[in-house]
């Protein structure tokens, strides 16, 4: 599997802007033709969601 950043809501930088982490334990899942990866923040824990197209959910299966 090729790795797949995300926006972490938790990890902030000294803006307060949420910052692209990296997602682990990543699932893809398609619901109503639309496909989306959820995972966990590499940093913190946190829970993280991304749509994505239906190729690069393919590719990351």
């Amino acid at each position: 599997m090729t790795e797949l950043k995300a926006l972490c809501m938790k990890c902030r930088n000294a803006e307060n802007k949420p910052t692209m982490q990296v997602m682990k334990n990543l699932k893809v899942e398609e619901k109503n033709g639309r496909f989306s990866a959820k995972g966990q923040c590499s940093v913190c824990g946190g829970n993280q969601f991304k749509f994505m197209s239906k190729v690069d959910a393919e590719k990351m299966k």
